[in-house]
C-alpha cells in the first residue's frame, strides 16, 4: 500500500456506527489473545481462545471492508466540484456550498459601444462580477439590486484595459444576499442602464470528467465545459497540473511561429470552424465560441496541439560583459539545459547574450522563452521554430562580469488533447 493510499484511507470519515463496531472487532480480538498471568492454559482452550481471536480479526476486516465499500465513504474521499462559468474557476470543497452563478454571458448595448457581464459568482465568502467592455467608459462601481429591492455597490478589485477595450473584476468580501433574479446597473447617476440577469445554482460535479470531454496528455489534464448559447457553442477549458506550473496560453493565440499548431475545431465533414475568443481578465484566454452549422447531424472535435505554461524557478549566473565567442556557459532552469554560446558588447552600456535552448521539436517539452528579473530587456525569437535566440540588456562595460537571474521559464507541452464536443441540441 502506497503513501498516498495510506493517507487517503487515514482521511476517510468513517460513520459513527461503524467505526464503534469496527473497534468492538479489534479490541475483543485483543483481549480475547491476553490470557490472565496467573492461570493455566488448558490447550483445549487455547485453540479455542485462538478461533476467537481469528473470528474476531476477521470481523474486524468485514466491517473495514463494509466501512472502505461504504456509499458514504466513497464519496468522502472525492471533492464536491463546481465550475464558476465566466470567471473559469473550479470550486472544490468537502461540502458543496450555495453558490450562484450566471450561466451566459450577458451583453447589453451602452451608448456606441457595448458591456458585456461574462461571469457572477455569489456564495457565502464573497461576489464577484466579470465585465468587459468595448467603446464605453470603464466602470469605476456597480450597482446590483436583487429581488428584494436592496442595493450594493461593488468597486473593481482588478482592471486592464486598451484602445477601445477594457475588462474588470469587481469584487466583495462577505455575503451579499443575491440569487434568483437580479440587476447590475452601470453607467453615470442620471445615465444609468439596468442589465437584468439570472443566477442560478451552481451544479456540483464529483470529478472533472463529469464536467465535459477530458484530455491527459504528458501530466496535463484539460476539460472542455459545452454549453450552446443561440447559435454558437461556448466552450470553457480548466485543467488540472503539477501546481508548480501556470497555463497561460492554450493555443489560442499559439507561440510565434507555430501558426499550424493553433487550438482547433473542426467539423466531422472537414471543415475548420474559426473561433471567437472570450475576452477575460486573466490568463489563459480558457472561454471561447464557435458558430453552429445549420445541417443535421454534424459534429465536432475540438484539439489542443500544445499547450503554453510559466514556472517560477530561477537561475542565478555569472557572465562576462565584453564581447566573447565560444563561451559555451551551461546552466539548469526548471529541469532543462540552457548554454551561453556567446556575449556580445553592444554598446557602453548594452549587452547582447546569445542562447542554445537544446529546443528539440520531439520531445515531449521544450523551454523555448525566459526573462531577467530585475532588468528590463528584450529578446529574439527562431524564426522557424519560436524559441528564444537572444537577449539585450543594459549592462555597464565598467566592469568585467555581472550576475543575472534568469526567470520565469516558459514551457511548450505538446499534447495533443482532443475532446470528441458532444451534441448541442436546443
Amino acid at each position: 500500500m502506497d503513501n498516498r493510499v495510506k493517507q487517503e484511507m487515514a482521511s476517510i470519515p468513517i460513520p459513527s456506527d461503524l467505526h464503534r463496531r469496527s473497534r468492538l472487532g479489534v479490541e475483543l480480538a485483543i483481549a480475547e489473545n491476553k490470557p490472565a498471568s496467573n492461570l493455566a492454559i488448558n490447550p483445549a482452550r487455547k485453540r479455542r481462545r485462538t478461533l476467537l481471536v481469528l473470528t474476531a480479526s476477521l470481523l474486524g476486516l468485514v466491517l473495514l471492508t463494509a466501512v472502505l465499500s461504504n456509499s458514504q465513504v466513497r464519496a468522502a474521499i472525492q471533492k464536491a466540484l463546481q465550475f464558476v462559468p465566466g470567471i473559469g474557476i473550479v470550486k472544490e470543497e468537502e461540502l458543496p456550498a450555495d453558490r450562484y452563478v450566471l450561466k451566459n454571458p450577458i451583453t447589453q448595448t451602452v451608448g456606441s459601444g457595448t458591456i458585456v457581464i461574462t461571469g457572477v459568482m455569489v456564495d457565502s465568502r464573497m461576489t464577484l462580477v466579470s465585465i468587459n467592455g468595448e467603446n464605453t467608459a470603464r466602470l469605476d462601481k456597480i450597482k446590483i439590486i436583487n429581488d428584494q429591492g436592496a442595493e450594493f455597490i461593488i468597486k473593481p478589485s482588478l482592471s486592464t484595459w486598451s484602445s477601445g477595450q477594457w475588462q474588470a473584476s469587481y469584487g466583495h468580501q462577505g455575503e451579499l444576499d443575491l440569487k434568483g433574479s437580479v440587476s447590475i446597473v452601470v453607467g453615470e447617476e442620471g445615465k444609468e442602464t439596468v442589465i437584468p440577469i439570472t443566477l442560478i445554482k451552481a451544479e456540483t460535479f464529483t470529478n472533472y470528467a463529469d464536467m465535459g470531454a477530458t484530455s491527459t496528455v504528458n501530466g496535463v489534464t484539460i476539460t472542455a465545459i459545452t454549453n450552446r448559447v443561440d447559435e454558437k457553442a461556448r466552450i470553457s477549458l480548466i485543467a488540472q497540473h503539477p501546481k508548480e506550473i501556470r497555463i497561460t496560453d492554450y493555443g489560442f493565440f499559439g507561440l510565434y511561429a507555430h501558426d499550424n499548431l493553433k487550438m482547433n475545431v473542426t467539423d466531422n465533414i472537414g471543415n475548420s470552424i474559426p473561433l471567437e475568443i472570450i475576452r477575460g481578465i486573466l490568463a489563459p484566454a480558457s472561454d471561447f465560441y464557435f458558430k453552429l452549422s445549420d445541417k443535421r447531424n454534424i459534429t465536432y472535435k475540438l484539439t489542443l496541439p500544445e499547450i503554453y505554461t510559466e514556472t517560477q524557478d530561477e537561475a542565478t549566473i555569472t557572465i562576462p560583459t565584453e564581447t566573447t565567442d565560444n563561451l559555451n556557459q551551461t546552466f539548469e532552469i526548471a529541469g532543462f539545459p540552457v548554454t551561453i554560446t556567446g556575449v556580445e558588447r553592444l554598446d557602453e552600456k548594452n549587452l547582447r547574450v546569445y542562447v542554445d535552448m537544446h529546443y528539440s521539436e520531439s520531445t515531449t517539452k521544450s523551454l523555448h522563452m525566459f526573462n531577467l528579473a530585475g532588468l528590463s530587456n528584450m529578446g529574439r525569437l527562431n524564426e522557424r521554430t519560436g524559441e528564444l535566440v537572444y537577449l539585450e540588456f543594459e549592462a555597464e562595460s565598467n566592469r568585467t562580469k555581472q550576475k543575472i537571474t534568469i526567470s520565469r521559464p516558459q514551457i511548450l507541452i505538446r499534447g495533443p488533447w482532443t475532446f470528441e464536443l458532444p451534441t448541442f441540441d436546443r
